[in-house]
């Protein structure tokens, strides 16, 4: 039998499993790297402590090397999604807040699916994570009004739905704290909705927000005899 250019077929088949089989030799001796950015979500603890200072980083550059046929299949059917990092805590005499330093390994890789099967990662940018922990705890502070303008808060009558709201948060940062404070409210007697603006290291402030208003005080005339 022919084809066009009067070249058999068994010729052509040939060449191409000649060309395929020089493919699969090269992809066996080839080392191949791999880049992907992967994120680090902050670690989950228990409800008795907070993470309140975390290197978060948008992303964790990871270098993943290997050789063989069985790298083109990872890229297809296997996808990294994040790294995890898992924190144990000390014993109870750490005093706290506690810091320590997390080196990331292959072993903090976790995948959509199934893992690499050719692929390993040999490389983080940066190599490590900075990770800081505190108690958790919960106390009643007054609200304070930030008023907008020139006129002091003080020389203003303030007027809130809620003056005292519950915070939540590291035992470092929540014992620190006299009052919660609003966003900024103008003078004049307008009410608003703003949020309780929410300090560092504070995880929750219920209600997260608040009606407030600044009166200018009613003006007293002393009645003359």
């Amino acid at each position: 039998m022919w084809v066009k250019g009067k070249t058999y077929i068994w010729q052509w088949v040939l060449a191409v499993v000649i060309s395929v089989t020089l493919w699969i030799i090269s992809m066996s001796d080839k080392q191949f790297e791999i880049n992907e950015k992967l994120p680090v979500p902050a670690p989950v603890l228990s409800d008795d402590f907070i993470v309140i200072d975390y290197e978060r980083q948008d992303s964790v550059s990871v270098t993943f090397t290997g050789k063989g046929i069985g790298v083109l299949r990872d890229q297809i059917l296997r996808k990294p999604e994040m790294l995890l990092i898992d924190v144990s805590l000390p014993n109870q005499e750490q005093t706290y807040p506690y810091s320590r330093s997390l080196e990331l390994t292959e072993n903090n890789v976790r995948f959509s699916g199934d893992r690499y099967s050719s692929l390993s990662a040999i490389s983080f940018s940066p190599p490590a994570i900075i990770v800081t922990i505190d108690h958790r705890i919960t106390r009643y502070l007054p609200v304070r009004i930030s008023a907008a303008g020139s006129v002091p808060e003080r020389y203003l009558w303030p007027v809130l739905s809620n003056t005292i709201v519950q915070v939540t948060g590291a035992r470092s940062i929540v014992n620190q704290l006299d009052s919660c404070y609003t966003g900024q409210v103008g003078s004049g007697g307008e009410r608003i909705e703003t949020v309780i603006e929410k300090p560092d290291g504070i995880n929750n402030i219920n209600p997260s927000s608040v009606i407030a208003g600044l009166i200018y005080p009613v003006p007293v005339i002393e009645q003359m005899q």
